[in-house]
């Protein structure tokens, strides 16, 4: 049988949704034409209309925004949130608990997605993100939350690799580069929209609306797909990996916990309980990488740290990750909880603060792309880290007294916590497109899906654990510099003047370990730029206008977009549920 042809994703996702879907309409094969007999390379019929094209688009559209947009939403009302809690020490775990189990889920559900019914697997990971927003909306406590919000992330794991497995499987290839490339575009969306969403749900209602809005839209998701999508059955079933899976959950949670440990609890670093745990994590990662190594069927593709193009663009892109998702977190507690002043509308001060990191950020991963069509993927990682590097070390020298802002003639800034913010925005944007474009194009054909999974694994991987060491850090650091607290200053409603004194001193403290963490952040930076210098490699030529083929004709075991178990399906006589 043979294989689908998968193009390569198009660089521009800006379109708007209008246009993106009237072309899915006009590229959709309709039912009795010859393109509707190849869906999917499969020679078996599998009959679609141009609205069923659409509802299938828009329905896994609306679970990859939802899910992008959370940590967004979340990131902007979270000094709200502490502060009700009392627990300014503990915002860093709210977001990581959400990451770390996102990370662990992705190679699951996409495992799982090859065993039994890929539209039954996708809507199960949204009923257990739905099911994780309301329990964390009803949250009495930091504890719950950050409980509840690893169960949201667990749920958000599967939508992106199931949902782009199901567009593989569905769409024919003229088809699916401009449905992928429209599911590609939801991040751009959500780090526009999020933040102006999240301070507008504090401004107008309650926190835990934060949560509760994911309901509605995750419904009318579920609703359309499960509408509109046959279960898509895989017709080779393989081994699940579930010695491999024991001991990806097993290794995470023994070097997480540890951590939060720290952090939240005032674990020493030489407790013998961290001690023990980490040991624990190590001896487990080890067992892991043998067993991968060894398996038939791995849930992550180890044996690929073997090509250096993987080991090297993975390293880096571990380490970028270990700094822009902490980056994001740290700065909107920084200018939540001290900078803005404490006051009511610290919401929207954190929203306009996020707004001068992610917009250069969109706006360099869309240049870094067009950069590697003329130069090589080490000379575009190296002027991005550079880049980053100068940015982020801008943000060590943080204090009470620096103001959020400075413009000249109103529009060009010049200095105050948005400045840096600009290069390191700008510079970790431009290296985001390169690491997956080297993996997949320096690899051998048969390792193409394996190899971007890995990469986008690993980035995942690095912001997962860079949250958690680094805000353990941050709270050793701060238990350090803080003065011993009075219980009475710490409630959201602190007794004044007794407490003026205290309150100042602790934001000088906080200012100042965050401040010594940032400083790491640029260590971390350095080291992605030292890995980036073992890239090699340029993005190949295309002769033609046709998109470039990026999943050859020879099989692989483990090929995401490209395996047996996504071309081999057994099609519903229509595409609308049984």
């Amino acid at each position: 049988m043979r294989k689908a042809e998968i193009p390569e994703l198009p660089r521009k996702t800006k379109e708007n949704a209008e246009k993106v879907l009237t072309d899915v309409v006009k590229s959709t094969p309709m039912a009795g034409t010859p393109e509707a007999s190849t869906v999917s390379g499969t020679k078996s019929p599998v009959i679609m209309s141009a609205r069923t094209a659409v509802l299938i688009t828009a329905g896994i559209l609306l679970a990859l925004l939802m899910g992008a947009l959370d940590d967004f939403v979340v990131l902007t009302a979270l000094p709200i949130i502490l502060v009700q809690f009392s627990s300014p020490n503990s915002g860093t775990f709210v977001i990581s608990a959400y990451i770390i189990a996102s990370t662990a889920a992705i190679p699951i559900f996409a495992k799982l997605s090859d065993l039994w019914s890929r539209r039954n697997v996708f809507l199960g990971s949204l009923v257990i993100f739905m099911i994780g927003s309301v329990l964390a909306g009803l949250s009495q406590n930091i504890n719950e939350l950050i409980i509840f919000r690893a169960v949201q992330g667990f749920g958000s794991g599967g939508f992106f690799p199931v949902g782009i497995a199901i567009v593989a499987v569905v769409f024919p290839p003229k088809t699916r580069a401009r449905v992928i490339g429209a599911l590609s575009g939801v991040f751009g969306i959500a780090v526009v929209a999020g933040p102006l969403i999240g301070s507008a749900i504090v401004q107008y209602t309650t926190w835990r609306w934060v949560f509760y809005v994911n309901i509605p839209v995750g419904i009318v998701g579920l609703v359309v797909v499960l509408a509109t999508l046959g279960p898509l059955r895989p017709e080779m079933v393989r081994k699940f990996d579930l010695v491999g899976t024991a001991l990806l959950v097993g290794w995470v949670a023994s070097v997480m916990y540890p951590l939060y440990g720290i952090a939240d609890s005032g674990w020493a670093w030489t407790d013998t309980r961290v001690i023990g745990l980490l040991g624990l994590g190590a001896v487990l990662i080890i067992a892991f990488v043998i067993w991968e190594l060894r398996a038939e069927n791995p849930i992550v593709p180890v044996r690929l740290f073997r090509n250096r193009v993987i080991w090297s663009g993975g390293g880096s892109t571990f380490f970028v990750g270990m700094v822009f998702f902490p980056v994001a977190t740290f700065l909107s507690l920084v200018v939540g909880l001290v900078l803005s002043g404490g006051s009511t509308n610290s919401a929207n001060t954190v929203r306009d603060i996020l707004y001068f990191l992610v917009i250069p950020l969109v706006i360099g991963a869309g240049l870094g792309g067009q950069l590697l069509t003329r130069l090589s993927y080490r000379s575009v990682s190296i002027i991005g880290m550079v880049i980053g590097v100068i940015g982020m070390a801008g943000l060590t020298g943080l204090s009470t007294s620096t103001p959020l802002w400075k413009f000249v003639y109103s529009i060009i800034p010049v200095g105050g916590v948005i400045l840096p913010l600009l290069p390191l925005g700008f510079g970790i944007g431009l290296t985001f497109p390169v690491y997956l474009l080297a993996a997949q194009n320096q690899v051998k054909q048969e390792d193409v899906g394996e190899a971007g999974g890995l990469i986008q694994f690993l980035q995942s991987l690095g912001g997962a654990v860079g949250l958690s060491v680094l805000a353990s850090l941050q709270a050793t650091r701060f238990a350090i510099l803080d003065p011993l607290p009075d219980p009475s200053c710490l409630t959201p409603t602190p007794t004044m003047p007794v407490c003026a004194s205290f309150l100042g001193s602790m934001q000088g403290s906080l200012v100042n370990s965050y401040d010594q963490v940032f400083a790491v952040m640029v260590a971390l930076l350095v080291v992605a730029l030292v890995f980036a210098l073992f890239l090699k490699g340029n993005l190949p030529k295309t002769t033609s206008g046709e998109p470039k083929e990026v999943a050859g004709s020879t099989g692989s075991k483990e090929t995401p977009l490209n395996s047996p178990a996504l071309t081999k399906e057994i099609p519903a006589k229509s595409v609308p549920s049984e």
